[in-house]
């Protein structure tokens, strides 16, 4: 699939999982030869503020394109003063998902998240669902005493640190284009909002069986 590097680009990254390692590796790196399949796109991974803090991995990450994922940040690298060709890559659940995730199912915390559509909106860009499958199979989930449901991740090894050895199949579905509209209603956001719902369902169907997961089911909140 070929992306028009004139144009801005918002990657809803979904599921968000224990680490989001798939989408480290994806999109903070090039060890899976993004610059290959999207010539003259550049990646950027958007996270939270707190990771910056660390002046070692700060620098790491800034070197690998990533950028805080602040209103500020995003308008910027969206509105061409950097130029075109920007994917922003943005995990839409963000962490709630951590403790909402299940092996059985890929629960997506998605409904209320809007703010990403307004930005698509206001600055004309593409909107593109992203998601890894087998993200979630990366650890086990337990109870802690039977007393905090499904919040206790497990991996290999004594720790239980290291995720387990499953495979991870990142799938970049086809992208929604936009007209830009500068003052975005309610009604524009909610339309595409739900455009948007519709193709990552439509993704996740078509691919799960492909890699492994026939069993799981989605579930967006």
């Amino acid at each position: 699939m070929d992306l028009d590097s004139n144009r801005n680009y918002i990657f809803g990254y979904h599921p968000h999982g224990i680490g989001s390692f798939s989408a480290l590796g994806n999109f903070g790196t090039d060890a899976t030869h993004f610059s290959i399949l999207f010539p003259n796109i550049r990646p950027h991974l958007m996270l939270l503020r707190m990771q910056f803090f660390n002046p070692f991995t700060r620098d790491i990450l800034l070197g690998s394109g990533a950028c805080c994922v602040s209103r500020n940040s995003c308008e910027y690298l969206l509105s061409g003063k950097c130029g075109r060709g920007n994917a922003l890559v943005i995990i839409i659940g963000g962490q709630r998902e951590v403790i909402l995730s299940r092996n059985d199912t890929m629960i997506l915390y998605l409904k209320t998240r809007k703010g990403f559509i307004q930005l698509t909106l206001k600055y004309g860009a593409s909107i593109v669902p992203v998601i890894s499958f087998g993200e979630n199979e990366l650890y086990k989930r337990h109870t802690f005493f039977g007393l905090i449901p499904n919040c206790v991740p497990w991996g290999q090894f004594i720790l239980g640190l290291l995720p387990l050895r499953h495979p991870v199949t990142t799938v970049v579905g086809k992208p929604i284009h936009v007209v830009q509209i500068d003052h975005p209603t309610s009604n524009d956001i909610n339309q595409l909002h739900n455009e948007y719902l519709q193709a990552v369902e439509q993704l996740f169907v078509e691919n799960k069986n492909k890699y492994g997961l026939g069993h799981v089911k989605l579930e967006i909140i």
